[in-house]
């Protein structure tokens, strides 16, 4: 297993560096229909670099899913977001937070080849996305195609992951980095609500190892919600975010160093890192983890 732990610690320096030395930007400015339940407030300006690299540390929903499957878990539609739920998320920072969520359920969906369900997952972020104006790179009718074959799993599978990719991309050239923040951070909390959903119902060692490990990936994020706290929606998200970490920080996770090692592949000299990482966290920890995430998920898809 990689050790992401280094990668964590610089991420984060670096982007307190950066937060510190640069003035204060306008990224946060909602529109003025937003105004009612968004108010506008001056945030941090940080590189681009910067938030790519926090950003690119954090793992697709496509592998935690992936994770699940392979762990024998069933298919469960039950723990998902509604996507009739759409109607809901009136100003862009619930429409991309909830396109990050509803990102994290089409990765499940379409794991588990569920097509026909894809379908209404796929207008939903067709919807967000439009109102988000980076539609441009979703391609409904073509997804659509592959959703209704499931000989085509495997391309609707990489279309929807290059196009949740291409629009996060997007709003962070668009110097909309908020925007971007907040979709990934609901792509990672939705993915974190499915695996614990399912392993408290069927535990499972490979599932409650995928759990742990958030751990570092819940630092990386949390560092940048904190960024933006002087913005009422990013401090309500990074509150209820803080009561995950709260119970995270009892979590404890070892790394063990193991002399790497080289070989040759295809004519080249590649280095495999043999260290690993080995989660500590007791059935209690676990427990209320999947408790307070379950409580933290519902609070931020219903704000």
């Amino acid at each position: 297993m990689k050790l992401i732990t280094l990668k964590n610690i610089t991420i984060a320096s670096s982007l307190a560096f950066a937060l510190f030395s640069c003035g204060g930007g306008s990224d946060l400015e909602e529109t003025k229909e937003n105004k009612d339940t968004t108010a506008a407030v001056a945030g941090p300006e940080i590189p681009e670099e910067v938030l790519a690299d926090l950003i690119t540390s954090i793992p697709t929903p496509l592998e935690m899913s992936s994770a699940i499957k392979e762990s024998g878990a069933k298919y469960d539609d039950k723990i998902l977001n509604d996507p009739s739920n759409i109607d809901n998320y009136k100003t862009s920072y619930k429409q991309a937070f909830n396109l990050g969520v509803y990102g994290a359920n089409l990765a499940y969906i379409n794991i588990y080849e569920k097509t026909l369900s894809s379908l209404e997952y796929l207008n939903a972020m067709r919807v967000l996305s439009d109102k988000l104006k980076v539609g441009q790179f979703f391609d409904f009718n073509q997804m659509r195609k592959f959703a209704s074959n499931d000989n085509n799993i495997d391309s609707l599978i990489f279309a929807s992951t290059m196009a949740f990719n291409n629009m996060d991309t997007e709003l962070r050239k668009q110097k909309r980095g908020n925007l971007s923040v907040l979709m990934v951070t609901g792509a990672w909390l939705e993915g974190l609500h499915v695996a614990t959903q399912i392993v408290d119902k069927h535990p499972n060692k490979t599932i409650r190892e995928k759990v742990g490990e958030q751990k570092m990936v819940l630092d990386n994020i949390f560092v940048i919600l904190e960024m933006f706290k002087a913005d009422p929606f990013f401090k309500d998200v990074t509150d209820q975010v803080q009561l995950i970490k709260n119970e995270y920080d009892k979590v404890k996770i070892d790394y063990i160093y193991k002399e790497p090692e080289s070989k040759v592949v295809n004519g080249r000299l590649v280095i495999i890192d043999n260290s690993t990482t080995e989660v500590k966290m007791t059935d209690e920890n676990l427990k209320a983890i999947v408790k307070v995430t379950d409580q933290v998920r519902t609070k931020l898809i219903n704000l």
